[in-house]
């Protein structure tokens, strides 16, 4: 995670009924029903946030075993290496 970067974080949720929390540091910015919902709501805030700050957000999500993987980077409302998809996920070390 680069410390020149706003960080967004979805920790996982063990319940598949939620909440699942969008976070910015211990500040949390919204509790959705699913994960797919936390990271489409993670995804809308990051550009507005991202042009707010003048700096870049990246959006980590947690998995099950409790490791984290950085779903994408957001830059003045552009999207890069979003490679997410529910059957392919790049784990995050």
């Amino acid at each position: 995670m680069a410390s020149s970067s706003a960080q967004l974080f979805i920790p996982y949720s063990e319940s598949t009924q939620g909440p699942w929390i969008v976070r910015r540091a211990s500040l949390p910015l919204g509790r959705y029903d699913s994960q797919s919902a936390a990271i489409a709501a993670a995804e809308a805030l990051a550009p507005g946030l991202s042009d707010s700050l003048g700096r870049p957000v990246e959006i980590h999500v947690q998995h099950a075993d409790g490791t984290w993987e950085e779903h994408n980077f957001v830059v003045a409302g552009l999207v890069a290496g979003s490679g997410y998809s529910s059957s392919a996920w790049s784990r995050h070390a």
